[in-house]
């Protein structure tokens, strides 16, 4: 198993301790720095990620699984209800614009 780990880096408030932002790239967190040089400064933190799992894909599918399966006789078709080929009539009186 390898585990892979990323950097990614915080830029923080000195006074206060607050989090300014995350930078996944070092020269953006210097970046940020340089807006306020006294009055930030910048963390390095690593993330560990979970396991990776490396998986080959075999070229070519397992052909001892083939099912051959049956075909069924037809079955009668149902009888459709008749649909209505014409709206019915209203007593509206049509709209005049």
């Amino acid at each position: 198993m390898k585990y892979a780990s990323e950097d990614y880096f915080s830029v923080i408030e000195i006074k206060t301790g607050k989090k300014i932002c995350d930078c996944g790239n070092e020269n953006d967190a210097l970046l940020m720095v340089s807006y306020d040089p006294h009055n930030r400064t910048i963390t390095r933190n690593q993330f560990l990620m979970g396991q990776v799992v490396d998986i080959e894909i075999p070229k070519q599918l397992p052909t001892n699984e083939i099912v051959v399966v049956e075909k069924h006789p037809p079955q009668p078709q149902k009888k459709l209800k008749k649909h209505q080929y014409k709206l019915p009539e209203n007593d509206l009186q049509p709209l005049k614009l």
